[in-house]
């Protein structure tokens, strides 16, 4: 009992000293402890979660798929090899990532090692690198089965089994056929092995995230034979060049900034967003007939011109980064085909922005800028220093020592007409065709 009423007397003597702001401050002190220790098991937690899904990112992300290698064989004709040298050099355009010495040229061997940054789309992916497509049996696909390497083109797997990074375009060549995907095959055996060890890529977390939880995946697996439309001037194998045998539809489609995917509900309505380029930025255009931001108001012997030739209605050139010199090479039933599907689509309104040049090719001047001009709108067809390549049998290096400055501008503003050879006078200014005149002349 005594005890009892001491508690009872102390508790008497607390509330009387006590006064309502120390309770106010004794009550808000349990709230705060409370929300404090909220707040370290909220953090406790997220901590755990995170160190769960880098330790689960790191297991998973590289774990090769399980699948079964398709048996196919290429055929050696030479009726086949000249098919897949068409898709390669000029349709499918493999040389553009695949040659060794990074001038974007198909004179290049196709050995491997191009460097591509990635590190400003979406999150960052990293650093990747163009494999060497020769025959060379260690460096190159001299071991590598024909079905393996079919596996590659279509579905984005390499012989392992791990996953290739997308800027290999699998998303669309996953419709090529299998004639064609054999005949791309036949091709690249037939190329000379050159001795090239790539780098291995370098990628980031994000990347190595997106394909850990799925989200960059490999395309389906081929179980069924894949059949081409008959080949002729129709829309139906119009759309099989644009879709499948063609780069068209990896530039021209819609691409989601943050992971890369395409849109495919929007087809060839314009890119997104700029592909930077060592001395310009271009933008995918958009190819659905809307008439206001797409090639609505173009005729089909515009369109023809334009691939032949690299000029637009307007009589500016398009830059080789869209590969006129290369399509330039198609047949008239191929162009005519794909302007078919072109003009099929419906229009979508869609502006993009316009090229730009960037780096010395901008901001330069004389010669300096005349190289950087050279890289960025010559270099594809004739080559380091106009010593041609396979795009033009005329060395330019040659043709400009029995012209004076004067000639060698206008032909340079002009063109040669009949030729593939554009004229640049809606293009460039004089200044700047005075720069190509003086960096020629350095040779």
């Amino acid at each position: 009992m005594r005890l009892m009423w001491l508690r009872r007397f102390n508790e008497l003597i607390i509330r009387s000293v006590t006064s309502e702001k120390d309770k106010e401050e004794i009550e808000m002190k349990k709230w705060l402890r409370r929300i404090l220790k909220g707040l370290g098991i909220l953090v406790g937690v997220l901590v755990v979660l995170v160190i769960g899904l880098v330790v689960y990112v790191q297991l998973t992300w590289d774990r090769p798929v399980s699948r079964a290698v398709p048996q196919m064989t290429a055929p050696t004709d030479a009726q086949t090899v000249a098919r897949g040298e068409y898709l390669y050099e000029y349709s499918n355009l493999c040389w553009m990532c695949h040659g060794s010495q990074g001038s974007h040229s198909p004179e290049e061997p196709q050995a491997g090692g191009l460097e591509f940054d990635a590190t400003e789309i979406g999150p960052g992916f990293g650093f990747f690198y163009g494999s060497n497509l020769t025959p060379d049996p260690e460096t190159g696909i001299g071991t590598w089965s024909d079905g393996e390497l079919v596996r590659a083109i279509r579905e984005g797997l390499d012989r392992e089994g791990h996953l290739i990074f997308p800027v290999m375009p699998y998303e669309f060549a996953h419709g090529l056929s299998d004639e064609d995907a054999l005949a791309l095959v036949a091709y690249m055996r037939s190329l000379p092995p050159v001795r090239n060890k790539v780098p291995a890529n370098r990628t980031s977390f994000a990347y190595k995230a997106l394909i850990g939880l799925g989200m960059v995946k490999p395309q389906p697996a081929i179980t069924a034979p894949v059949v081409a439309p008959p080949r002729g001037t129709t829309a139906e194998y119009g759309k099989y060049l644009a879709w499948h045998a063609s780069g068209c539809a990896e530039c021209h489609m819609p691409r989601s900034p943050n992971t890369g995917a395409s849109d495919m509900t929007r087809p060839f309505a314009g890119g997104l967003f700029p592909f930077p380029e060592e001395g310009f930025s271009t933008t995918g255009s958009n190819l659905t007939p809307d008439m206001a931001t797409g090639i609505g108001d173009w005729t089909e012997e515009q369109f023809m011109t334009a691939m032949r030739t690299g000029l637009r209605p307007d009589g500016t050139v398009m830059l080789p980064f869209m590969p006129w010199p290369s399509y330039a090479r198609w047949s008239e039933e191929d162009l005519r085909a794909a302007w078919l599907y072109l003009r099929s689509l419906e229009p979508i309104a869609h502006e993009v922005p316009a090229s730009t040049l960037t780096g010395a090719a901008a901001t330069g001047t004389g010669a300096a800028r005349g190289e950087a001009l050279f890289g960025v709108y010559c270099l594809v067809c004739h080559g380091e220093k106009g010593t041609g390549g396979p795009l033009t049998a005329v060395a330019l290096k040659d043709a400009a020592q029995g012209m004076d400055d004067a000639t060698l501008a206008t032909f340079i503003a002009e063109g040669l007409p009949g030729t593939s050879m554009p004229g640049f006078g809606k293009t460039l200014t004089d200044e700047q065709i005075a720069d190509l005149v003086a960096f020629i002349r350095s040779w």
